[in-house]
């Protein structure tokens, strides 16, 4: 285990949750699903650094439309990872935005490219936590569990949502 990891998945008394899926999994699955989603919670900090960034770069350019999309990413990105920090007290782990923002506050800058180029690679990880809540969705429309299926169709939609902001909007358009 991590530091991070450790940092951010305790043992926790279970709440209530909206879904109800911290009963309908097993402990093992509840883990498994806690650690996914907090590696992504961390993967989306690291995007909206580098969003962060390249926001400030374009600070002293005038050309309105980038500066306006890149506000809407941040913003969306803030969103999506309050989402997972929620998903994730909803199975009984721990996450905490402000100590995740403070582990990836980077004061050295990057350029604009480059900055895109973190974006890249930080969205191909998502792709991998795509994969593993599809299989999660899937499974627990098998086995008829009603608040596993609401809760992985909610956090397909919004990790689907995500990835094709990020990739609608910015990778598409920018040569890397």
């Amino acid at each position: 285990m991590n530091a991070l990891h450790t940092l951010y998945i305790v043992s926790h008394p279970l709440r209530v949750s909206r879904y109800g899926a911290h009963t309908s999994l097993s402990s093992a699955e509840r883990v498994e699903i806690i650690d996914a989603l907090s590696d992504s919670c961390t993967t989306g900090v690291k995007i909206l650094t580098q969003l962060k960034q390249a926001r400030q770069q374009m600070e002293k350019v005038s050309f309105l439309p980038v500066k306006q999309l890149l506000h809407r990413l941040v913003k969306a990105n803030i969103d999506y990872v309050d989402f997972l920090i929620l998903r994730i007290t909803d199975l009984g782990g721990y996450a905490e935005a402000e100590t995740l923002h403070r582990l990836y506050d980077v004061r050295d800058t990057k350029r604009f490219p480059e900055c895109i180029q973190g974006i890249h690679l930080e969205t191909e990880r998502l792709f991998a936590l795509d994969a593993l809540l599809r299989d999660c969705y899937e499974r627990a429309i098998a086995h008829r569990d009603t608040a596993s299926e609401q809760f992985f169709k909610a956090c397909v939609q919004q990790n689907k949502l995500f990835i094709s902001l990020i990739e609608d909007n910015l990778l598409n358009d920018w040569p890397l």
